[in-house]
């Protein structure tokens, strides 16, 4: 994944704003549906545990497409 190049080269950065801006995007919508799903169902305990590692799996899911050059995407666009 080389997206520091052009950071180097004085390219715009434009391209880099709006993965930045989905990953919290991802990563709430992970918790809101953990909390739909889950919300009353789990004693606290439990879901408090829970919720950490469901925060997390929303960054590998924006992680991954990223590795996969999706941010190339967002570089075609500006």
């Amino acid at each position: 994944m080389h997206i520091f190049t052009d950071i180097s080269s004085g390219g715009s950065l434009l391209f880099f704003i709006p993965p930045l801006i989905l990953l919290p995007v991802v990563m709430i919508g992970c918790t809101v549906i953990y909390k739909i799903l889950l919300g009353n169902i789990l004693p606290k305990k439990i879901y408090n545990f829970w919720l950490g590692p469901i925060a997390f799996l929303g960054f590998f899911m924006w992680a991954i497409p990223m590795n996969m050059e999706f941010y190339e995407f967002f570089r075609a666009l500006f």
